[in-house]
Order: C-alpha cells, then structure tokens, then sequence
C-alpha cells in the first residue's frame, strides 16, 4: 500500500487533537529549506579553488534545473579551466534558456578547439536563429571536430539559409565532417543538397557514404535513386550494403 495512503488512513482513527497539526507544513518547509541550501551550496562551490570542484557545482546546477541558475553559469563561461567552460556550455544546454545564445555565440572563438565544439553542438540544440551567422562562420574553423560541431548546430536549427554554406564545405578534407555535413543536409531536407550528396556517394570512407545515403533517403527525392542502386552493386562491405539498401527502401517508399 501507499505509504501516504497508509498515514491517512491511521490519521483517520485517531482523536483530532492528537494529529500534529503543522506535520505536512513542517516537512515540506524543510524540503524546500533543503533544496534552498542545495542550490546555495552548488553556487559556493562555483568559486572554488579546484576545478573538478567547480565543474561538479556546474553538473549540479545544470541538473536541478533551476532557472536562476543561468545568469552564475554564463558568468562561469570566462572560468580559466577549458574544460570548466565547455561543462557549463553543456549545462547551458541542459537548462535550455535562450539568455545564454550571446554568450555561447560569444564562445565560438574561444582558444581551445573543445571548448568551440561544445558551445557551437549548444547554440544549435537553443534552437535560436541568431546562431546561424556564427555557426557557418565556424563550418570553416581550423579544427575538424568544431567544424563537424557546427554542421550538426545548425542541422539542428533548422535554417534554410543555412544550405548553401554547408554544402559549400561537403568536400572537406576532414571524413567526420563530411559525414557530418551530409547528415545536417539530411536534417534540413532541402532537395539542392541532392546533388551534391550524390557525389559522396563515391568517398572512400564507410561512414560518409552512409551519411550520403541516410540523408538522400530524408530528402526523398527519388531521381537519386539510380546514383543509389549504383552504390550499392559497387560496395563490397556487407554492413554498409545493408545500410544503403535500406536507405533505398525508405526512398523508395517516401511520397512522390
């Protein structure tokens, strides 16, 4: 039995005067004393010498939830420690509060390549349009993991305008990015990346041929489908000849 339904149900038995009469207020009073104190005590640790301490306090406040913890994290975004700035660009993101897209705009030319990977993946997931302008900026970063992070940001916005951009940087040198390129074109299901994802058919590695073929299938354009049929009598790899048939079957069911 419930245990709330159980002390009812004694309660309901006893004389008036022997229930406590402030038991219920009492006890939520200390929660919420609790959760005051919880809250407190995580912006203290903020200031602490240690950054492991700092970047738990950081993990803490991003999972209470609490909106007033936003405007002491932001503040953290200049923490000397890169990896104390890229766990609050990830708290940010936890606590889905748009007060945060300048700073972590802002973040995009920080010096350390990680700590421009997590803000560009947040300024995406804010789903704020003001994050298009930076984020194809940084599709041209020095690092190929920001690069990718970028592409994946503003697959997440769902900007249009965006399209050119990225399919101005699908032959990139770097494999994870020209995955990731292809994957966010998929995302905004623009059929002028269609051609362009045709030819990554072709590329060397696995994983960005199935990108290529993953995002096809998400645009639905069916005149890919010979370019697709052709990748798959060509590829001798029996997962990746898995993955495309199946990317061909989904094709081949979309609307036309």
């Amino acid at each position: 039995m419930n245990a709330a339904l159980t002390l009812i149900i004694v309660w309901s038995f006893l004389p008036v005067a022997k229930i406590p009469p402030v038991a219920h207020s009492q006890e939520a009073a200390t929660q919420k004393n609790d959760k005051v104190d919880d809250f407190t005590r995580s912006l203290e640790r903020l200031k602490s010498t240690s950054a492991a301490a700092r970047r738990e306090a950081v993990d803490q406040l991003a999972d209470a939830g609490d909106p007033r913890a936003v405007a002491p994290l932001i503040a953290m975004l200049k923490d000397p420690e890169p990896e104390v700035r890229a766990t609050v660009a990830n708290a940010l993101g936890q606590l889905g509060d748009k007060r945060a897209v300048e700073p972590l705009i802002a973040m995009l030319t920080d010096e350390v390549s990680f700590v421009r990977a997590a803000a560009a993946r947040v300024v995406g997931q804010l789903g704020d349009a003001r994050g298009t302008e930076s984020l194809t900026m940084a599709l041209k970063d020095g690092n190929s993991t920001v690069r990718a992070a970028a592409a994946m940001g503003l697959a997440s916005l769902k900007e249009g305008r965006a399209v050119p951009a990225l399919i101005g940087v699908i032959r990139d040198e770097a494999p994870d990015v020209r995955s990731a390129v292809a994957a966010a074109l998929g995302d905004l299901r623009d059929k002028r990346a269609v051609s362009p994802l045709i030819q990554l058919l072709k590329d060397e590695y696995r994983m960005v041929k199935l990108a290529a073929a993953l995002a096809l299938a998400d645009i639905g354009d069916k005149s890919a489908l010979a370019s697709m049929n052709e990748a798959l009598a060509g590829e001798k790899d029996e997962e990746t000849r898995s993955q495309i048939k199946e990317a061909i079957q989904r094709l081949n069911a979309s609307p036309d």
